[in-house]
């Protein structure tokens, strides 16, 4: 034990001797451990507020599209097959409406984007959606002001909107936006609604869209739209499933399928948007650790090559120290601890900076902030290691120093 106080001492001792070089070498360190802690904080919080929005928009919804967008990842070709799938089209909504019993809501959405004016106001590339009046039993759209559309818009093709907050915000910001007119693609619009503000994500707005009737979307864009969804709101959780397998029956026969034919259409539920999420953020954790991992191996490599110098310039203490009876096992000692200690400084300061950093994304997004416990162990183990790792050959090398040689360098 008192072999291992000395080691520490002078170990601390040699780094506290020479700051510049011990703090540049720890600067690698951290850098690697705090870009690792980040990543998995932030993953973990992406990870949980994702799963949060799918259960938001229900548990026991199903919706249909005309393909599944998430086989181009996972089957290219047959999602290049599926761009041959027939339009899903406003009589298959009423349809699914009207002939699937399991189904509490059925909503219809079409998304494009368009300039939106108010006088001498201007908002560019505005989301621009078509929605049916059950639009509002699917997902968070509360709202701050006015009323939802409703079947009578929808009956009537009215020209009526209901809009994000930061879209109210630039076009009314000292008036009220209720019952103004403005210009979507130059044809005008009355706001009947203003939807609360919501949190930003990732980069993108989400406050910054136009809900209109469906009816009248397809009156002003056509009524030919490869992008147009259908969701299903079942019962309950235990009525998804036959909500699903009614909706598909009934659209195989609508679209004349034979027993043998395969679906020309896709129906996907919250826990296939989960599975897929899983899949992406599995690829997102090991594609940035690994590339962060490349910094941890230049740290231990620095470590070494710091160690190597340090062994060469206090050739003359090693001597003095084997002169007075240490032993091999000493002077590895020695070595090995000082680049565990540069190491383990670096993870440590890591570990503080990292979540610190997590902490920081938590606070300018919607993302929570999540400390995976794990992670800090495994930090920790893993600094260990790089200075033990890159302590070895500098410690051996120091300890197979000849005394009397070691006593003549200069």
């Amino acid at each position: 034990m008192s072999h291992l106080i000395l080691n520490t001492s002078l170990a601390l001792s040699s780094l506290w001797g020479s700051k510049l070089r011990s703090s540049l070498t720890i600067l690698c360190v951290v850098i690697s451990i705090m870009s690792i802690i980040a990543v998995v904080s932030i993953l973990d919080g992406m990870d949980t507020y994702v799963k949060e929005k799918v259960l938001n928009q229900g548990s026991n919804v199903v919706t249909l599209q005309r393909i599944n967008r998430f086989e181009i990842a996972t089957d290219f070709d047959k999602f290049i097959e599926s761009l041959k799938n027939p339009d899903l089209t406003i009589e298959d909504w009423q349809a699914i409406k009207e002939n699937v019993p399991a189904a509490e809501f059925v909503d219809m959405a079409i998304n494009r984007s368009a300039n939106i004016t108010n006088g001498e106001k201007e908002v560019n590339g505005v989301s621009i959606r078509g929605r049916s009046e059950e639009y509002a039993a699917f997902g968070e759209f509360k709202l701050a002001s006015g009323r939802h559309l409703t079947h009578l818009d929808l009956q009537q093709r009215k020209n009526h909107c209901v809009i994000g907050w930061d879209l109210a915000e630039s076009l009314y910001p000292e008036t009220d936006p209720l019952g103004q007119i403005l210009k979507i693609d130059n044809r005008h619009f009355q706001v009947i609604g203003v939807c609360e503000e919501k949190p930003t994500v990732l980069g993108g707005n989400p406050n910054m869209f136009a809900f209109i009737p469906i009816t009248t979307f397809f009156k002003q864009y056509g009524s030919r739209n490869r992008d147009m969804t259908i969701p299903i709101r079942a019962v309950d959780m235990e009525m998804l499933e036959q909500a699903k397998e009614q909706a598909r029956l009934l659209m195989r026969i609508r679209h004349k399928l034979k027993p043998a034919e395969k679906d020309d259409f896709h129906l996907d539920t919250s826990a296939e948007l989960l599975t897929f999420w899983k899949i992406v953020a599995g690829s997102i954790f090991s594609t940035l650790v690994g590339i962060v991992s490349i910094t941890l191996v230049v740290g231990g490599i620095i470590i070494m090559n710091v160690m190597l110098v340090s062994v060469t310039e206090r050739t003359r203490e090693v001597g003095v120290r084997m002169a007075l009876g240490a032993k091999r096992r000493h002077i590895i000692s020695q070595f090995l601890i000082e680049a565990i200690i540069l190491s383990l400084i670096g993870g440590i300061l890591g570990i503080i900076l990292g979540f610190t950093a997590a902490s920081l994304v938590a606070v300018f997004s919607p993302l929570p902030y999540k400390i995976a416990m794990w992670s800090i162990a495994a930090a920790l183990l893993i600094t260990f290691l790089v200075g033990a790792i890159s302590g070895v050959l500098p410690a051996r090398k120091a300890s197979r120093l000849d005394p009397v040689e070691a006593l003549r360098y200069e």
